[in-house]
């Protein structure tokens, strides 16, 4: 059985090819990746060149990724989630998806971006 681990390298090594045979095709030198596309590469789910826009992704940008990681917690007295103490109003929400949508995964929807705030401030809050 294939783990998360050998999937995911399986899934950058790919990548890895996908840039040589451009390279080999005269589309020239790869250009460089930022830090976030190179943390994308790493950490994140593919398919066809592309992050999945899916809950699990998203999860782990908000859980894994360090300008994200411990930010988000949720208050069931108010049943909202709080970044850095702060209550998640919806401009906050479209924000963060916004940055998700810049840096990660441009097509994810605010709707998988809310919902996966929930989760990963549930759970850190365990």
């Amino acid at each position: 059985m294939l783990t998360e681990k050998t999937i995911d390298a399986a899934q950058q090594e790919l990548a890895e090819l996908d840039n040589r045979r451009a390279q080999n095709q005269g589309a020239g030198a790869p250009r460089e990746l930022s830090p976030d596309e190179a943390w994308a590469r790493a950490n994140l789910r593919w398919r066809d060149g592309r992050p999945l826009t899916d809950y699990a992704n998203c999860l782990r940008v908000i859980e894994r990724h360090e300008d994200f990681q411990g930010r988000f917690k949720y208050n069931e007295v108010i049943s909202r989630v709080l970044d850095k103490g702060t209550v998640m109003l919806d401009w906050r929400i479209t924000e963060i998806t916004a940055d998700i949508q810049e840096r990660f995964i441009p097509e994810i929807s605010i709707d998988v971006v809310s919902r996966s705030l929930v989760t990963a401030a549930n759970r850190a809050g365990k």
